[in-house]
């Protein structure tokens, strides 16, 4: 099958477990899709040293430094996004190296030829969501480069000059003000060849009003979503999330590792993807993959 308008492509940011990415790999290794990889480049890139594709391209992007909640982590995925948008794909499916299918590949393109068109966005509508939303982009967060910087001593420093910049724009009473209507959600999506293009697009717009908003990978997409014509076009726009098809568990963890127990719960889901996984519990990594190729088999 050549012709790229019915392919799809895999956009994924990676920054460990390599055994993980080996397997999400091997499970979207397809004639039908091409994989984008941007690997951190604070990784050591010797640990990636078994990835291997046969049916689908893998196309290695220049490195960049990602930081947890910072602005790089949106530069990221322009780059996946603009690289991919080149040849033109009917999904892009924005993928973290430890997320996996949970449904085969004839499932799942199947699925997207029957919602063809769909942007498959999810919004976050709880109150405490709203609240977050509002903290992040109400004042100016500087050093949003340094929220995880891994030592405790500057973690301290930094946190501390965060909190006192916040201080004293309240102290004045200062609130950012925007020309759109801010939204929420996961980060991790699978939009449509039109609105990858659309949000390209807005790139420049993106880098400049949304910079010092921590976390702001959760609300550029979202908000650029919600503002435009495609906004009609969502999945399920009135779900908590749900619209993104990801199985993410928020109440078990930050998020929750999926563990050999949980097999028989994610292979029921309706969704499509699900993260986080992790080597640490590998026996749930290798019951998926066994369970999902043997769908692509037969």
């Amino acid at each position: 099958m050549n012709d790229k308008a019915l392919k799809h492509a895999y956009c994924i940011i990676a920054h460990n477990e390599p055994e993980v990415l080996e397997v999400l790999l091997e499970m979207i290794d397809d004639e039908r899709n091409d994989i984008y990889l941007l690997i951190d480049s604070k990784t050591d890139i010797s640990i990636y040293h078994n990835l291997e594709v046969y049916k689908s391209n893998l196309c290695y992007l220049p490195r960049l430094d990602i930081r947890w909640g910072d602005i790089s982590q949106v530069e990221a995925e322009f780059l996946l996004f603009g690289t991919a948008y080149k040849q033109k794909y009917s999904y892009y499916h924005l993928l973290s190296g430890v997320d996996l299918p949970l449904k085969s590949q004839d499932y799942i393109h199947d699925f997207f030829s029957e919602n063809a068109g769909k942007e498959f966005v999810g919004f976050a509508y709880t109150e405490e969501n709203a609240k977050d939303l509002y903290w992040k982009t109400s004042r100016y967060h500087i050093l949003c480069r340094y929220l995880k910087n891994g030592n405790k001593f500057a973690d301290c420093f930094f946190k501390y000059i965060r909190c006192s910049f916040l201080l004293i724009q309240k102290m004045f009473s200062f609130e950012r003000k925007y020309d759109l209507e801010l939204k929420k959600g996961v980060n991790w999506v699978s939009i449509t060849h039109e609105f990858c293009g659309y949000l390209l697009s807005k790139k420049d717009y993106v880098l400049k009003h949304f910079r010092y908003i921590p976390c702001v990978d959760e609300i550029f997409l979202q908000t650029i979503l919600w503002n435009s014509s495609f906004k009609s076009n969502v999945f399920d726009i009135t779900k908590d999330f749900e619209s993104c098809l990801r199985e993410i568990d928020w109440e078990r963890g930050n998020p929750y590792i999926w563990k050999e127990e949980d097999f028989s719960y994610l292979i029921k889901s309706d969704n499509l993807f699900a993260r986080k996984f992790s080597s640490v519990d590998k026996r749930i990594v290798l019951m998926l993959r066994d369970f999902i190729l043997d769908r692509n088999a037969n």
